[in-house]
């Protein structure tokens, strides 16, 4: 039977491993460091050699080329004629003188040439009294006289779309004859100034149509050719039960 052993202390030199010794971890770091500041020189190296041998740019296709229709030069030809004609419009937009000019002064007056002696009435219309929309020149007729025209500044009564545009002027004098002074007009032209009575009350009338009969009215004279074109702007703020669309002012001047 073996004797009882008791406690023993090692003293045998330890063991060596290899990761101990030589550090084999940071050995393949340092070789992986090492392969990759090679590959980064000679990627370095590449791109400067491309640079001196080239234009000086990286990454650039020099062999691509954009697709061209074959339609491309009929479609140039087209465009250079579109440009051609919305300069050609413009040019003529540009020499067309404006209907609306919002920038004249209101005390100048536009002075319309007479080939008679026919006395003349112009009346100036703005809009909110503060914008001058046009000037209508008004040839009175034979034996009418500026007295009969009660008219000074106001405001529209009623436009009418594509009828009339009414002026109210005021109560008829209690003394006037109403069957010598008025009659029933027929066939009133397109530009005609009418007076006309009303359930007692006196209208001043300017025609944007031609219409068939006025009843109780007098032809006080006609819009003088020149401003034919300046009914289409007033007619165009009216509507159809005769309330305007914006307020109209007019004032009355001699020519």
């Amino acid at each position: 039977m073996a004797p009882n052993v008791g406690p023993r202390i090692d003293n045998r030199a330890p063991l060596m491993f290899v990761e101990d010794v030589f550090k084999t971890s940071k050995l393949v770091r340092d070789v992986d460091r090492q392969w990759a500041i090679i590959r980064e020189n000679n990627e370095l190296l590449k791109r400067i050699n491309q640079i001196y041998r080239t234009k000086g740019y990286l990454n650039v296709d020099y062999s691509y080329r954009v697709h061209q229709s074959l339609n491309s030069e009929t479609r140039n030809r087209k465009t250079r004629a579109i440009e051609l004609q919305n300069r050609a419009l413009l040019n003529r937009l540009l020499r067309r003188k404006a209907t609306v000019d919002s920038n004249l002064p209101r005390v100048r007056k536009i002075r319309c040439r007479q080939t008679d002696h026919r006395p003349r009435l112009v009346l100036d219309f703005r809009e909110r009294t503060d914008r001058r929309l046009c000037q209508l020149a008004i040839d009175l007729c034979p034996g009418v006289s500026f007295d009969e025209i009660t008219l000074g500044r106001g405001k529209l009564f009623r436009i009418y779309d594509g009828t009339m545009a009414v002026i109210r002027a005021g109560s008829v004098r209690s003394d006037e004859d109403l069957r010598d002074t008025y009659e029933r007009l027929r066939h009133v032209e397109r530009g005609s100034f009418v007076k006309q009575v009303v359930d007692g009350r006196e209208y001043f009338l300017i025609t944007l149509r031609t219409i068939g009969m006025i009843v109780d009215g007098k032809l006080l004279g006609r819009v003088v050719p020149g401003s034919m074109e300046k009914l289409d702007l007033i007619n165009s703020y009216g509507s159809k039960f005769g309330r305007c669309k914006e307020p109209i002012y007019f004032d009355r001047t001699k020519a």
